[in-house]
């Protein structure tokens, strides 16, 4: 039987913003992507560490239809219409870190677990529309053996792995929000000159909400 654990502590890696991911929040027709660490509640704000998020991208359904997005103190917004389905993000304007061997970082996120299909090279998909079943899909192909991480409302946090077909199971006793997180770095060079780089780190986050469970008032 797995349990949850308070955290005591994150998992850091190289780089400036690596220790660090994007997550999007909704709230009727408004979706805010906040940089930083849920299970902290830590938001990083404009004149800090959120000016290093150089200009993301938003969409819903059509990823060629972006929407616009303003840049706030401690997050970026975006106005959806009605009936707009999940949104996800693209942030991969990070510069490459590293001295020798560079790693370029792409930070993509989605908010909603209603589409049982995937739209970012990296994501946690639904097996059926709202459930608890998850895969964690590369370029849209299973991702076996992968690592996620599961912050619950009260702000602990739970880590897990998928099956050999890159499924795994959420449990979800409270109500309120769940950010998950996958990462996964791969050798991809690309880019040139002082923005070339050797890896491609890519690191994704799927937040939704629970409006039946055990009630968290917790601050």
């Amino acid at each position: 039987m797995t349990r949850w654990m308070p955290v005591v502590a994150l998992l850091l890696a190289a780089g400036p913003t690596t220790a660090h991911q994007i997550w999007l929040e909704r709230d009727g027709l408004t979706a805010r992507a906040y940089f930083g660490e849920p299970v902290e509640n830590r938001r990083e704000r404009a004149g800090g560490l959120l000016d290093r998020i150089p200009g993301p991208r938003a969409f819903a359904g059509d990823p060629a239809a972006s929407l616009p997005l303003t840049r706030a103190d401690d997050h970026f917004g975006a106005t959806l219409t009605p009936g707009t389905g999940d949104v996800r993000l693209v942030e991969d304007g990070i510069p490459p870190f590293g001295r020798e061997e560079k790693t370029k970082t792409i930070m993509l996120a989605r908010e909603g677990r209603s589409e049982a299909r995937h739209g970012l090279d990296l994501e946690l998909v639904p097996v059926t529309s709202g459930g608890n079943e998850f895969s964690v899909l590369l370029r849209g192909q299973p991702l076996p053996r992968a690592e996620v991480t599961l912050v619950a409302p009260p702000r602990w946090e739970r880590r897990l792995r998928t099956d050999a077909e890159g499924k795994l199971r959420f449990e979800t006793p409270w109500a309120g929000r769940y950010v998950a997180e996958v990462i996964h770095t791969e050798a991809s060079p690309g880019g040139s000159g002082d923005g070339a780089w050797q890896r491609l780190r890519y690191v994704s986050t799927l937040s939704f909400t629970v409006e039946s469970g055990i009630a968290w008032t917790g601050k």
